[in-house]
């Protein structure tokens, strides 16, 4: 069966048409006003329930010391009150280098030298105030990096840390730490 050119033309437009042509007709939703919120109760209420309540500073400072004996325990310490000194460490012990930063801020300590005798056992890093900085919803804040080195033999050499950001590798350090490390026979 044959149609002549015209009917199919018409049929394609007829199509075309209907594709084109919304199926139903728009729905009238009239005023419909959307219930009132309280969006600033709702965000106080919420920041209130992710912060929780701040510790006084009793409780902040015994947060604070808690934390302190924890990294002391079984290590020489050294702080940044060495910086420049010299430290002793028996041979087996391990010696714990902890530094403040500003991590969030990209600065962060990195050993720039150390002698052999010492050993990379370890990195971390804890909050400066535990019993704020701890809390949930708490962003930032200064933090303690500690590199824990163990003393594999006797020796002395020197430990030199650098901070920076490590993306900044054309920039000099924006601090510098060295302690001289003398590992004496284990007793």
């Amino acid at each position: 069966m044959r149609y002549p050119i015209g009917m199919m033309l018409a049929g394609a437009v007829a199509l075309g048409v209907a594709a084109c042509a919304p199926a139903e007709p728009p729905v009238d939703t009239g005023s419909v006003e959307p219930p009132a919120v309280d969006v600033e109760g709702e965000m106080a209420a919420a920041g209130d329930e992710m912060m929780g309540e701040m510790p006084d500073e009793a409780a902040q400072t015994a947060a604070a010391e808690a934390a302190q004996a924890e990294a002391e325990a079984g290590v020489v310490y050294v702080g940044a009150d060495k910086k420049g000194g010299e430290v002793s460490v028996p041979a087996g012990q391990t010696l714990r280098i902890e530094l403040e930063s500003v991590p969030t801020a990209g600065y962060v300590w990195q050993i720039a030298e150390k002698p052999d005798f010492l050993e990379l056992a370890g990195e971390n890093t804890r909050a400066t105030n535990p019993a704020l900085q701890s809390q949930p919803g708490f962003t930032g804040g200064n933090h303690y990096m500690s590199f824990d080195l163990k003393a594999s033999a006797p020796g002395t050499g020197v430990v030199k840390l650098t901070e920076g950001r490590p993306w900044e590798s054309d920039e000099p350090a924006s601090d510098t730490f060295e302690v001289t490390v003398t590992v004496t026979a284990a007793e």
